[in-house]
């Protein structure tokens, strides 16, 4: 299969109340639409399921190991389709458990920015997206892998990140973990941060750049839904590298918030590049991370896993 072509992998799945599927339901999650900010419970989500002739288990686990266990006995029972009902973190912990697998995850959004539901053009609208789910089209899209200065592999749907953004991120992180300091630890990152020389391998080149920011790519989206590159193909095979100079740090920051939440704007002070892996060094440590995983400092390597998880999403 040539880079940029998408893999369907249905055949025309089997009507979907005959084939084994699970729901993970994040119980901590809120309805969109017309329940926004709710608790979700399982009669709601049954009765929307039944909907749509959709016969599935509906399992609510009581925190994240339970239902990092519960996935993980889904696939072991041959369940050929998890869906993960809730925001992103749902999203990524169902993917993680079922990458390179025969199953094929779904999603039902639930969440706030809802970044790799976004990408596969699964809407927000929970109507719709279980209508997607009847479907059952199951396409194949790439996954990340990113290693850490110090050996760690940790695998993501959505992006790594090297400079300013990744320091920023860093602290948002520890605002929403509750954190009181950690808001005015980020103005002081901003504040102090300095863009080091970095040296990015490519494929077939090696790019020198003292940017603010590099944001290496699957799908559009990054973070609070920033646009970060807009044409990045979720099932290509390589990753969008985006090179952020040019921009003062204020400037780099009013422009990543005017991206946020899918809006996107010209940004002529970005470079792009596509490549299958990618390496960053530089010259003093730069923070680096994958997706909301905090990979320490750089150097970091970014690799691809070509067509890894099947998902049940709209052809492209």
């Amino acid at each position: 299969m040539t880079a940029g072509a998408t893999r369907d992998t249905s055949a025309g799945l089997p009507a979907a109340g005959h084939r084994p599927i699970r729901v993970m339901l994040n119980r901590s999650a809120g309805l969109t639409g017309e329940l926004p900010g709710t608790p979700a419970p399982v009669e709601r989500i049954r009765d929307l399921l039944d909907r749509h002739g959709i016969e599935a288990d509906i399992v609510q686990p009581a925190d994240e190991s339970a239902a990092t266990a519960a996935v993980r006995e889904a696939v072991d029972a041959g369940v050929e389709v998890i869906v993960a009902a809730g925001g992103d973190g749902t999203v990524h912990l169902v993917a993680e458990a079922v990458i390179d697998t025969h199953v094929a995850m779904g999603i039902l959004p639930m969440g706030r920015v809802m970044n790799v539901a976004r990408s596969l053009g699964i809407p927000r609208d929970l109507e719709s997206a279980a209508a997607i789910l009847a479907a059952g089209h199951v396409r194949a899209m790439d996954v990340g892998v990113a290693t850490s200065a110090d050996g760690r592999t940790v695998p993501f749907l959505e992006a790594g990140s090297v400079g300013l953004n990744a320091a920023v991120f860093r602290e948002v992180a520890r605002a929403e973990a509750g954190d009181p300091g950690s808001i005015a630890r980020t103005i002081w990152v901003a504040l102090r941060y300095r863009p080091a020389r970095m040296s990015i391998e490519l494929d077939d080149e090696v790019v020198h750049s003292r940017g603010l920011m590099v944001s290496v790519s699957i799908g559009p989206y990054l973070g609070l839904g920033m646009t970060v590159a807009p044409n990045a193909s979720m099932d290509d095979g390589r990753f969008d590298v985006r090179v952020f100079r040019g921009f003062s740090k204020w400037e780099l920051l009013r422009h990543l918030g005017s991206i946020a939440f899918g809006r996107r704007r010209y940004a002529p002070h970005v470079s792009t590049y596509r490549s299958a892996s990618v390496r960053i060094t530089s010259v003093h440590p730069l923070p680096a991370r994958a997706d909301p995983v905090d990979l320490g400092q750089t150097p970091v390597t970014f690799r691809t896993k070509v067509h890894a998880l099947r998902v049940v999403a709209p052809a492209p």
